[in-house]
């Protein structure tokens, strides 16, 4: 291990980062959020845009397939050229930093460090996804080749933790200077970055790794694809780190992540039928017409809202336990028996509505067709669900959370 010695799991790290001239519009968003005519605006109007690594142009003219190794090695020439132009630079020494998005409804301030990949071995980073051994092997080729960690995994450390009053006096103690980079991104939030020299470093990550354990929250394919990486080159230390956001459990924000079923392929009449005969259901009533502005999301776990162009119905399970999620509940007793969906990823009639506008986008997209499609509204999932479900060595379903903050690539760099 490096950065701080093999008692601290979370440790410093030699930071590569934009230059304060360029930071706000070098770090991009995921590519998988934009549209593809979005991203081609981005690319032809933002050379600096860290999407020019991830997307290379090369590949591009030589009709690479994404996902290559030849595709890999013009993502790292690309990556390698934004180093020659110092539009990605070095810190001096080792380090963390203190990291805060802020939006208009909420205020999310992370440290980001390293975890030693030994802390996931020995079950310290609890996880809630299942990952596709694939997935794993693609992603693992991919951070060989190109060899950086250019966007941090999202994992909580929960409330109450050993150290946690230490750690929040100097995070506290951070915000309260001047910050080194500050700017505002075009879908309105700001971004806060603090770097932490490496002696008050050393410090946090020493009280920072008292955590007995963290809680991942995003990030479950870079983590088992790094661990991947780690056991095929045991040697080489730095290649057992993996570039973490740490958020206290307290700042983090799920949203839920809905459903649309389209066609029904039944009246609605006859959905509710079906609905009050489940055995697994122990209650539908209707609440509302659909000529409210917005459709609220259940109240408690164990309640889905069924939006149709006519209403919303709270559906109440008979069951309510905190290890078991309602979008697990949906699919087995009414996604399953009564629509016939047992192929969650795959089936064509299924889709899923999330986001900070989610609720209001769901009532949109049922509003926008005829009677046959129906959107069901999730409670969001809890920290303390979370945690449950991750202590237990659960999973969650695929679409169950939508998680923010949602990091940007190319603002912090760890290099292998």
């Amino acid at each position: 291990m490096t950065g701080g010695g093999n008692k601290h799991w979370l440790r410093t790290f030699r930071r590569v980062h934009p230059p304060r001239d360029k930071a706000h519009i070098v770090a991009t968003r995921s590519y998988l959020s934009y549209e593809a005519q979005e991203l081609q605006d981005k690319l032809d109007r933002n050379p600096y845009s860290y999407l020019h690594v991830i997307n290379p142009e090369a590949a591009q003219e030589k009709g690479l397939q994404a996902g290559t190794p030849a595709y890999f090695a013009e993502v790292r020439q690309a990556y390698e050229a934004f180093r020659k132009r110092n539009w990605l630079v070095d810190s001096e020494g080792m380090g963390l930093a203190v990291y805060r998005q802020t939006t208009e409804e909420s205020i999310f301030t992370g440290i980001i460090a390293v975890m030693e990949l030994e802390g996931l071995r020995h079950g310290r980073l609890k996880l809630h996804e299942s990952t596709l051994e694939e997935r794993e092997s693609l992603f693992a080729e991919y951070l060989a080749t190109v060899g950086c960690h250019a966007e941090p995994i999202l994992a909580a450390r929960p409330t109450g933790h050993a150290g946690e009053a230490q750690v929040d006096s100097m995070v506290d103690a951070i915000t309260f200077l001047a910050p080194d980079l500050d700017f505002t991104t075009t879908d309105r939030v700001r971004h806060t970055v603090w770097w932490v020299n490496e002696t008050q470093a050393a410090a946090l990550a020493q009280e920072l790794s008292r955590t007995e354990c963290l809680y991942l929250a995003d990030g479950h394919h870079r983590a088992a694809s790094s661990l991947r990486l780690a056991d095929a080159h045991p040697d080489e230390p730095a290649k057992q780190g993996l570039l973490t956001m740490i958020l206290p459990e307290r700042d983090l924000l799920i949203r839920g992540f809905h459903r649309l079923v389209r066609p029904m392929g039944m009246t609605l009449p006859a959905l509710l039928d079906r609905l009050e005969a489940a055995p697994a259901v122990a209650q539908v009533d209707q609440i509302a017409g659909l000529d409210a502005a917005f459709v609220e999301a259940p109240a408690a776990l164990g309640v889905v809202h069924l939006v149709h162009r006519t209403g919303v119905w709270a559906v109440t399970f008979a069951d309510n336990n905190i290890e078991i999620t309602d979008a697990d509940r949906l699919g087995d007793h009414v996604l399953g028996p009564i629509f016939g969906i047992t192929q969650p990823r795959t089936d064509k009639r299924l889709s899923y509505v999330a986001g900070p506008d989610g609720l209001a986008d769901l009532h949109r997209q049922v509003l926008r067709g005829d009677d046959d499609r129906c959107g069901w509204a999730m409670h969001p999932v809890g920290t303390d669900q979370l945690k449950a479900i991750s202590d237990a060595g659960g999973t969650f379903p695929p679409k169950s959370t939508w998680i923010e903050p949602k990091l940007r690539s190319g603002l912090f760099v760890y290099e292998l």
